[in-house]
């Protein structure tokens, strides 16, 4: 059982020159206020730093800031730091447990952090490639975005449609049709079946070659065709010519490469070299808080000099551009490790196919070895080859069948039903809660997402999830991850729905789970915690009395980020 709970965010803009500490009840939270007061901004901020963009643009928003999310996984604290395409996974100390400078290296991460092994496609030109699903996988079935929830489709993360028909897997992995062990097992079998379909086309192959031996050698003893072997000896010849060009395009790729890492190398050192400065610059500054007075009219300037300049932001774009370049750098050496193990491969081959010419370049040496073999000797060394390969093949064929029956048992008729019957049964009651005319659930799919029009459509698609959320919650659930719902005022609510709306989101969803929920209307009898943003903060969520305060808390974690990360360079 994975149990996850949000307690803190930090968000810190120096652009805005403002800052924001926002804390989470363990049960459920409400943030109240009219239009643009930072409701979505903050909760799709918190999804940003987790790693899974949400759908909609944020307006006057700084997309440079810098979060910092203070968690619970299974009753252990972590924080996630996150700065432009850098992330940090630290423990309740600040110690860093992981550091990720891409999305590739973050989606490892939460998946290990998590224990999720969900497998999902990735859509192909040909055929679909199985990747490990992200952290949009993962929190897709617990938020509903005011951008892209709310109508008939699963439009709640960006470029989820990279995937193909994912919803359908997801839902049955967290409610537990296909449960966790299921693709864990399902992953192992894949494993076997693979080295089973390999050990099976050597038998086969095997085998063939036996039969051609058996018709073309007598069994008295061996025979030898000359212009065969002289045939051969060209085709190595052919093969070791290709082998040497091959090597000398490979170096000059790799000279290439080596020269672009080298730039990539060169640029960090110089952006690091001005960082330095403009860390002295700036502790110089803060030291000093002196007026600044004009040399030439005399005036006084209230800013700090510092922000005249805008000298902050460009240190922020340079540590952004810095943290691209660690990426890059990545990549680059990734290129060159990869070309030089192809080098060193090829370099193998040429120098085994050498040998072999060399050594067959002696004719009558190589008929004597021959010679000496009888026919008798040679069937006896494929007899023996053959029956180790089909003892090997029989005992990862009961592995197979020993995982289908276990697979067999996870995903059983019997545990589908029961599945079914909480989902139907939730829906309906969830309905008639939300003040909707009954509808007939029996055959509703746990994948079919309802699209009614109207301001019916809102009420019935939040039934939907909740009786999701009571399967993922119940007894065949293995997660219990935050539930997030941003501005249930979809489709001009009246007022007599929105409050029913709103007290079913503090009494209507399962017991235990965490609740956050962004609503123009408050209703605090039904929620454990309220923030009211006020109506003259609009595109001002973020405080600039704030940020001296948050600043002081995340500047040393985002220096041991970033420190971090020139090192890895």
């Amino acid at each position: 059982m994975t149990s996850l709970r949000f307690e803190n965010i930090w968000i810190l803009s120096r652009k805005d020159r403002a800052g924001r500490e926002i804390q989470f009840h363990p049960r459920k939270t409400l943030f109240v206020g009219r239009n643009h007061t930072g409701k979505s901004s903050l909760i799709k901020t918190l999804f940003e730093t987790l790693g899974a963009s949400p759908t909609g643009k944020l307006d006057k928003w700084d997309y440079g800031s810098t979060s910092l999310l203070k968690l619970w996984l299974n009753e252990v604290c972590f924080f996630i730091l996150r700065q432009g395409n850098n992330r940090a996974l630290l423990d309740s100390e600040f110690r860093t447990v992981a550091l990720c400078g891409s999305r590739s290296e973050w989606v490892q991460t939460f998946a290990k952090l998590t224990r999720f092994n969900l497998t999902v496609f990735n859509k192909g030109a040909s055929e679909d490639t199985a990747v490990p699903a992200d952290p949009r996988c993962f929190f897709l079935p617990f938020y509903i975005n005011q951008d892209g929830s709310w109508s008939g489709k699963w439009d709640t993360f960006q470029q989820i449609q990279q995937f193909s028909n994912p919803v359908p897997t997801i839902l049955d992995y967290f409610t537990g049709v296909k449960p966790p062990e299921y693709y864990s097992l399902n992953a192992e079998r894949k494993q076997i079946q693979s080295e089973l379909d390999e050990q099976l086309k050597e038998q086969k192959f095997l085998k063939k070659a036996w039969d051609r031996l058996g018709k073309s050698m007598q069994q008295i003893g061996p025979k030898l065709d000359e212009r065969g072997f002289e045939k051969e000896m060209e085709l190595l010849t052919v093969e070791v010519t290709e082998l040497n060009r091959r090597q000398e395009e490979m170096r000059d790729s790799i000279v290439k490469e080596r020269e672009l890492l080298f730039m990539i190398q060169q640029q960090m050192n110089l952006s690091n070299h001005v960082l330095a400065t403009y860390d002295k610059d700036n502790a110089f500054l803060a030291d000093h808080s002196d007026p600044l007075i004009c040399p030439t009219c005399h005036a006084e300037h209230e800013m700090p000099f510092i922000d005249i300049l805008e000298y902050t932001e460009d240190a922020r774009v340079l540590r952004d551009f810095v943290g691209q370049l660690n990426s890059d750098l990545s990549v680059a050496r990734k290129r060159v490790q990869q070309s030089e193990t192809v080098l060193s491969e090829i370099a193998t081959n040429y120098r085994a196919v050498a040998a072999i010419l060399e050594t067959r370049r002696g004719v009558l040496q190589f008929k004597e070895v021959l010679s000496g073999m009888g026919a008798e000797q040679a069937f006896a060394a494929f007899e023996i080859e053959y029956g180790s390969l089909q003892k090997f093949i029989d005992k990862m064929t009961l592995e197979v069948v020993d995982i289908d029956g276990k697979l067999k048992s996870l995903t059983s008729r019997e545990r589908s039903k029961e599945i079914l019957y909480t989902f139907r049964k939730t829906y309906a009651d969830s309905i008639r809660e939300l003040n909707l005319p009954p509808i007939d659930t029996a055959r509703s799919a746990l994948h079919k997402r309802p699209s009614l029009s109207g301001s019916g459509g809102p009420r019935q698609l939040l039934a939907y999830y909740n009786a999701i959320w009571t399967v993922v919650f119940g007894a065949y659930g293995n997660f219990r991850v935050p539930i997030v719902i941003d501005s249930p005022n979809q489709q001009g609510q009246d007022d007599i729905n929105l409050p029913a709306i709103l007290k079913f989101l503090g009494d209507g969803l399962p017991q235990g789970a965490q609740v956050i929920v962004g609503s123009e209307i408050p209703a605090p009898t039904f929620f454990d915690k309220v923030y009211t943003l006020p109506d003259d903060t609009q595109y001002s969520f973020l405080l600039k009395e704030e940020f001296s305060k948050v600043e002081k808390f995340i500047e040393p974690l985002e220096q041991k980020l970033f420190e971090e990360m020139r090192r890895r360079t």
